[in-house]
């Protein structure tokens, strides 16, 4: 019997909708491979899996390969799943060491690794920022020096915004120099680029692009890092008349050949500079948005890359397309707040709003909240569609606007 194993570090119930597609492939025994503090309830993933493995933390490779070791002793591994951005590297790792098909270490380092991916870019022509890795402080200064401020600093394979910082001026990263910065800590700097941030979110299926959705933020992704912007974002029908989205999608094409991904949904964050000129940010081989932005493309196009996950990595996948009512479809995270919930805003509060798809919120009453640090971690979301993007992105504002949080919080804290 053909073997499925699955290594994530997904969080119910969103992470539900990832497996769900699991459950067609009846000939397959399927395991997981997960965080043992992620999974409280295993109870609610054994229709979906015959076997579950435990690590302590995602990314400790060893762990994970005594695991493969173990299961390869009696079964054939079809196929290795890693749907989230921070096991992409370690499933091409495992691929690569013991012959399992799909994306293998050198791919996966290409679109993990942002030094190696720009560079690769770079090569071909294709726009995008300036980049250099620091290994001292005098790498900083010289940088700086050369593009002036801001610069960006981020992680050589971070996800999500996580550990990334605009630095504007002198001041800023000596502080960040003196204060944040490891010893022996290596980052990746890169130009600063002006303009409104898009995605275009892919599905490649033997090296060709056979679907491209292009969305655009609300606010862009270091704004909703590090200023508390929430996240939101509206994804364009087929049929909108914008020259932009064409260059965009055409763009996509040429970063995900220049990568060699083959086989793989793919997410890419480009932007738009006030010159109209499309400058390529990066891009994952992952879906993008966790569980709100496939509803958001499935409401709009018509295509569910939750399956398509799946399907491209057992070698089943053929491109289907439902019937939509080509509507704009938006998303927007609410706000949270780190303390015991005392009041928060639910559906109801909402009941004049008209075109919401779907509306959910994490907390109840009594619960505690954790601090926000990325791009991820909110309180909930509501997904809507509307007839025009400015109409919808009014929606979307208001709704945050009108969204309640209280908390109550310990007064030693």
């Amino acid at each position: 019997m053909r073997t499925i194993v699955y290594i994530s570090d997904f969080r119910l119930p969103f992470g539900l909708n990832f497996v769900k597609p699991l459950l067609k492939f009846t000939d397959c025994y399927k395991i997981l491979i997960i965080e043992r503090h992620q999974l409280r309830n295993p109870e609610r993933l054994e229709p979906y899996f015959d076997e579950i493995r435990y690590v302590d933390y995602l990314e400790s490779v060893d762990a994970i390969r005594g695991h493969i070791l173990q299961i390869l002793q009696s079964h054939s591994i079809a196929a290795l799943l890693t749907p989230g951005e921070n096991a992409i590297e370690i499933g091409g790792q495992l691929r690569s060491e013991f012959g399992i098909p799909g994306m293998q270490r050198n791919q996966a380092e290409a679109v993990r690794n942002k030094w190696i991916m720009k560079q690769m870019l770079h090569q071909r022509g294709i726009r995008t920022s300036r980049t250099a890795i620091a290994l001292q402080q005098q790498d900083y200064l010289r940088f700086s020096a050369t593009h002036g401020f801001p610069i960006i600093v981020k992680p050589l394979s971070g996800y999500g915004s996580i550990n990334t910082f605009k630095l504007s001026s002198m001041e800023e990263l000596l502080h960040y120099l003196q204060h944040t910065r490891q010893e022996q800590q290596r980052d990746l700097l890169e130009e600063f680029i002006y303009g409104t941030e898009f995605h275009c979110d892919s599905i490649v299926c033997k090296g060709e692009v056979v679907f491209a959705s292009v969305s655009q933020y609300l606010y862009n992704c270091l704004d909703i890092a590090t200023q508390q912007k929430p996240p939101a974002s509206i994804t364009f029908p087929k049929d909108t008349e914008a020259d932009f989205i064409h260059r965009i999608q055409d763009l996509n094409r040429q970063v995900i050949a220049a990568l060699g991904i083959n086989q793989s949904v793919t997410h890419a964050e480009l932007f738009l500079t006030p010159g109209g000129e499309v400058v390529f940010g990066e891009i994952g081989a992952r879906i993008g948005g966790s569980h709100v932005m496939p509803p958001c493309i499935r409401n709009t196009h018509g295509v569910d890359l939750f399956e398509a996950v799946t399907d491209l990595e057992l070698g089943t996948y053929t491109f289907t397309q439902q019937e939509t009512s080509n509507k704009f479809t938006g998303m927007i995270c609410f706000p949270s707040r780190a303390g015991v919930i005392q009041h928060i805003s639910g559906r109801e509060d909402y009941k004049d709003v008209p075109g919401i798809i779907d509306f959910n919120v994490s907390y109840e009453v009594g619960q505690q909240a954790g601090d926000v640090n990325d791009t991820m971690t909110r309180s909930g979301f509501a997904i809507v569609e509307g007839n025009s993007f400015e109409e919808l992105r009014q929606t979307l504002v208001d709704m945050y606007d009108r969204f309640v949080i209280e908390v109550a919080v310990p007064e030693n804290v």
